[in-house]
């Protein structure tokens, strides 16, 4: 998962990212989610980067990336 400064997760291949922009500090991302955090995903139940910007947490999807799955 990809996470933007906005705190919302994107799944890779979105197409609201260029590939080119993936890159600290504007994102941070999760190369192996835990089964289930993308749902899991809420401003109470957060997931943070362990790659790129650490300090970034995903609290919400991008309805795009959320109708794919």
């Amino acid at each position: 998962m990809i996470i933007h400064t906005s705190g919302k997760a994107h799944l890779p291949g979105c197409t609201h990212i260029d590939p080119a922009d993936i890159q600290p500090p504007r994102y941070g991302w999760v190369l192996a989610p835990s089964p289930g955090a993308w749902r899991r995903l809420t401003p109470s139940s957060p997931l943070r980067a362990t790659q790129g910007n650490t300090e970034r947490a995903a609290v919400s999807r991008c309805e795009s990336c959320d109708a794919t799955q």
